[in-house]
């Protein structure tokens, strides 16, 4: 194991996680002076977007490049030249602004790549030690990681500012929020990732694909399935809703086109508009096994009993929550209920409206955590709160700065 001498002549920012948020903090804190490194668990830092690229937001470039970004994508000679009320697919964010940003070798960012982060502690203090104390500020922080070779390592720094997101850390498919009989030893056979179905139609079609789900994800994933078996009849698809009737996340007088048709295509299969699409309402996953090869699941419906379904592609997206065992030795408090920090959570529980796009800042005051100068920012911060927008990320990033700058 390696371990960094973190004497630097300044503070030092340890950013998690190279996605949209965690460039947006390393720009600021650039801007602000700091020494800026961002750990990455993987080999590219836009993967997170590169893994979904193929699916198109629902909302506009507009909504999706900060004002910060533009102003280095100017003075990089690299202007941002879209219609800005087109929405972009997540390789065309990453093509057009992400990674432009992140090769730029004069901006001082060290990007640590190909480093997965374990674990974070305070120096010398263990997490029920100084009890809400600015003293714990005077620690460095501690954070192990592990890079590409399985090799551990050991960095140190003043600030830590998690934007890791939820992406890589999906719900599971077993009912009550729990991997289900099976579901870990059949992993390799469950997929958790919006399918790219019309670039690969030939790993789908004249398949029986199980999909779990009822998100804007599901969604985009049964539409694009119930597209690719359109006029044939060697395509089943069989998608289990945990509600009877869900939401679908709809808006009334939707602003967002795209939004608006994804929802209300969702309702119309589940309303039967395709004959191969096969609802299952009130479903809940009881246990999945392998005979023989086949993939078999076991569901329980509501009062009607169990069935068990044969099928060959099984693709799970019920969501996802971040990894808090990452600070499991910070004084983090989180909501009980959707593991998001207390102060946001409560803050986000008194909203009065469910649509994102009615979603602000809430103030640098519900982002900070008994533990002194460690931040949880982006997708994250909103726990199993769905209503995320990046432009909430990039108004997180100036409301953290702003406070560092007033203790400073």
């Amino acid at each position: 194991m390696s371990v960094r001498d973190d004497r630097v002549s300044r503070p030092r920012i340890a950013v998690l996680g190279a996605g949209p948020v965690g460039l947006e903090a390393a720009l600021a804190g650039v801007e602000r002076g700091y020494e800026v490194v961002v750990y990455e668990g993987a080999s590219h830092p836009s993967a997170n977007v590169r893994d979904w690229g193929h699916v198109q937001f629902f909302t506009p470039w507009s909504m999706n490049v900060s004002p910060r970004m533009r102003r280095h994508l100017d003075e990089l000679g690299h202007p941002l030249e879209v219609d800005e009320e087109d929405s972009p697919t997540g390789h065309e964010l990453a093509d057009r602004a992400l990674d432009p940003l992140w090769k730029d070798e004069s901006l001082p960012i060290r990007l640590a790549l190909d480093r997965r982060v374990l674990a974070i502690g305070r120096e010398g203090l263990l997490k029920h030690e100084e009890i809400a104390s600015r003293r714990r500020g005077r620690r460095a922080f501690r954070v192990l990681l592990r890079n590409a070779e399985g090799r551990e390592e050991l960095e140190r720094a003043h600030i830590v500012i998690d934007c890791t997101g939820k992406y890589g850390n999906p719900n599971t498919l077993g009912d009550g929020g729990i991997p289900a009989p099976g579901e870990e030893a059949l992993a390799s056979r469950v997929g958790r990732r919006i399918p790219d179905v019309r670039s690969r139609p030939g790993d789908w079609r004249g398949r029986t694909v199980f999909l779990a789900g009822a998100g804007h994800s599901a969604q985009t994933a049964a539409l694009h399935l119930a597209e690719l078996a359109e006029g044939r009849g060697d395509t089943r698809i069989i998608w289990a809703l945990r509600r009877e009737s869900p939401g679908w996340g709809a808006v009334e007088d939707d602003p967002l086109r795209l939004r608006k048709e994804l929802t209300d295509g969702a309702r119309s299969l589940a309303a039967g508009a395709s004959p191969a699409v096969e609802i299952l309402r009130g479903a809940a996953v009881e246990e999945l096994a392998a005979e023989n090869g086949d993939t078999r699941v076991r569901l329980r419906l509501g009062d009607s009993g169990t069935e068990e379904v044969k099928v060959d592609r099984i693709v799970s997206l019920t969501g996802g929550v971040g990894d808090h065992a990452l600070y499991r030795q910070l004084q983090v408090h989180e909501c009980y209920a959707t593991s998001g920090p207390m102060k946001l959570a409560a803050a986000l529980l008194g909203d009065a409206s469910g649509d994102c796009l009615e979603q602000g800042g809430h103030g640098a005051e519900s982002l900070e955590n008994p533990e002194p100068n460690f931040f949880i920012l982006g997708d994250k911060s909103y726990g199993r709160n769905n209503t995320f927008l990046l432009r909430v990320g990039w108004q997180q990033v100036d409301e953290v700065f702003d406070r560092l700058a007033e203790e400073r």
